[in-house]
């Protein structure tokens, strides 16, 4: 689950296993500004976070430990401008919603840039601010 500034892993009845993150802000591993969107990669169970206002991805371990992160703010195919949400296909290939883009991106399990679509706007196959996918 995602709240505040944290991700907390939870039991299917709700109750408290671990948590990353803290209730401030923050910009470094395992720190977080308003984390939406998350992800399981089905495949290496690692965790994707879209870190919201620090415009990445960070990725998480199994055990919640820090893997690496990607993204950084702009509008350049490989950059992000408040990512909201995230998920897979069944190739393994992590989409995300580019909030303030107006876009999704497609990305590899490392980050890798391979492509977006759709533009800003209200026509057919356009889209303004994803906020999830």
């Amino acid at each position: 689950v995602t709240d505040d500034h944290r991700l907390q892993k939870l039991t299917f009845e709700g109750d408290y296993v671990k948590s990353v993150g803290s209730s401030e802000r923050g910009n470094g591993p395992l720190q977080f500004n308003d984390p939406r969107g998350i992800t399981v990669h089905h495949t290496t169970g690692q965790i994707f976070i879209a870190d919201t206002w620090n415009h990445r991805i960070q990725v998480l371990n199994k055990d919640l430990t820090y893997s690496h992160s990607f993204g950084k703010k702009g509008s350049s195919p490989e950059q992000l401008n408040q990512p909201w949400d995230v998920t897979f296909d069944n190739e393994g290939c992590l989409y995300v919603a580019d909030f303030s883009n107006h876009c999704i991106k497609k990305f590899t399990s490392t980050g890798q840039y391979i492509s977006r679509f759709s533009s800003e706007g209200s026509n057919p196959g356009q889209i303004t601010n994803p906020t999830s996918i």
